[in-house]
């Protein structure tokens, strides 16, 4: 009997450590990793070869970058996600290819407005943030379709093509910054044009890669519009007020103390990036598969999902977080020279709140797949509040820091909302 016993463990590890989803999830982590690497690098390279002003306009810019990005999550990617892992091929042929519509209208609106609005605050003589939000357009057209077609291998589960989608596009990126630094024609507005023409590179492979999703007869984008929005809007509210109550920090701190300490926060942040590789392995990997989770077990097949993300994912979590709080004056200037040495404080406070938001993210993936999504835009609300009172205040009195403590008081009312939501969804 113990011996059976044995025997059916080792099986199950091994089906949890080497089986087709372990070796999928090992892809998607080194995905998510390579992008991080890639963002990483990047940072550096414009912190080196530009001024801390540059910085901040990369900085203000990535932010922007990062809204569209989550409102995309929001009303096409989560949908796509939850309501394609579940379809037939053709069904889901059809919905993908209605879908990429939507992203098409999408992007072409964000960029009309990104080069409409850079026009403007260029004719009233905004020579900062004017060019770089003019410079969006471009970044804007093809970034996100790259980006969607990336995300729509993951829900076909072809994560190795998506993992070869992001290094090439990395790759194309990565050299421009290098070509232009190493001719001192390295800028903010130059930091961020290396990002799409990274994106146009792999946007060619991406569209080769799901060749074989297309339909282009048939197509329904109202209908998949309709399906979105009911699915989507909570998710869309939830992933934009996120970016508000987190990512609109260093937009704020641009405007109220300077570009400059836009670009000090950047440099911070930094440090720590390589955690949102895999956060976002795991939300991208796993939403779909708990969705599946979710109908085929219930609330208790996503209770061990969980369990199993905190486990796996808290040691890397918590050995990078513990390295950059005993050494971030060293790492600061190993990685910029002495230009950000001075806000080495900052470091503390920059791990304090990645503790907290390590915290409550995977509680989003869960909740998102339980098809939940309200009670994140609940708590990004209440978040968004007390960044545009208390966060304002510490912003003013502290600066830099000011923005990092601002950000800690978000996580903690963010993780109070989302834990108070799960028990109660647990205990049903």
């Amino acid at each position: 009997m113990k011996r059976a016993s044995l025997w059916t463990w080792k099986q199950k590890a091994t089906r949890l450590l080497l089986g087709a989803t372990a070796r999928q999830g090992y892809l998607a982590a080194a995905d998510q990793a390579l992008i991080s690497l890639t963002n990483f690098l990047a940072t550096v390279i414009v912190a080196r070869f530009a001024t801390p002003t540059d910085l901040g306009v990369y900085a203000v810019g990535f932010s922007a970058l990062t809204f569209v990005r989550n409102t995309m999550e929001g009303l096409i990617i989560q949908p796509l996600n939850v309501f394609g892992a579940a379809m037939r091929e053709e069904e889901f042929a059809q919905y993908a290819s209605s879908t990429a519509v939507i992203q098409l209208v999408f992007a072409g609106l964000t960029a009309i407005f990104s080069a409409v609005g850079g026009r403007l605050l260029i004719s009233t003589g905004n020579d900062v943030a004017g060019p770089a939000l003019f410079t969006l357009w471009f970044v804007l057209s093809f970034w996100q379709m790259q980006e969607f077609l990336r995300r729509l291998l993951y829900t076909r589960r072809s994560v190795f093509s998506a993992l070869l989608n992001t290094l090439v596009g990395s790759l194309a990126r990565l050299g421009l910054l290098l070509w232009w630094g190493s001719n001192a024609a390295l800028s903010g507005v130059r930091g961020l044009e290396a990002i799409g023409w990274g994106a146009a590179v792999a946007l060619l492979a991406g569209l080769w890669a799901n060749r074989r999703v297309w339909r282009y007869r048939g197509l329904t984008p109202w209908l998949a519009w309709q399906r979105n929005w009911n699915f989507g809007r909570w998710m869309m509210g939830s992933t934009m007020a996120n970016w508000i109550s987190v990512e609109f920090y260093p937009v704020l701190t641009a405007g109220m103390v300077s570009f400059a300490a836009a670009g000090a926060y950047r440099a911070i942040q930094n440090l720590v990036a390589p955690i949102h590789s895999l956060l976002r392995a795991t939300d991208t990997f796993l939403t779909p598969r708990a969705a599946q989770h979710f109908q085929q077990e219930g609330t208790t097949g996503l209770q061990s999902l969980l369990r199993l993300i905190y486990l796996s994912n808290g040691l890397p979590v918590l050995a990078l977080l513990s390295i950059a709080a005993l050494f971030p004056r060293q790492i600061l200037h190993l990685l910029y020279g002495e230009t950000y040495t001075a806000f080495s404080q900052g470091v503390i406070l920059m791990v304090i709140f990645y503790v907290l938001w390590f915290a409550y993210w995977p509680l989003q993936t869960v909740l998102k797949a339980s098809r939940h999504s309200k009670p994140i835009f609940i708590a990004n609300l209440a978040a968004i509040g007390l960044m545009f009172t208390l966060g304002l205040i510490a912003i003013r009195l502290w600066g830099v820091y000011g923005t990092i403590a601002g950000q800690i008081l978000n996580a903690l009312a963010i993780n109070l909302i989302l834990w108070t939501a799960w028990r109660r969804l647990s205990l049903v």
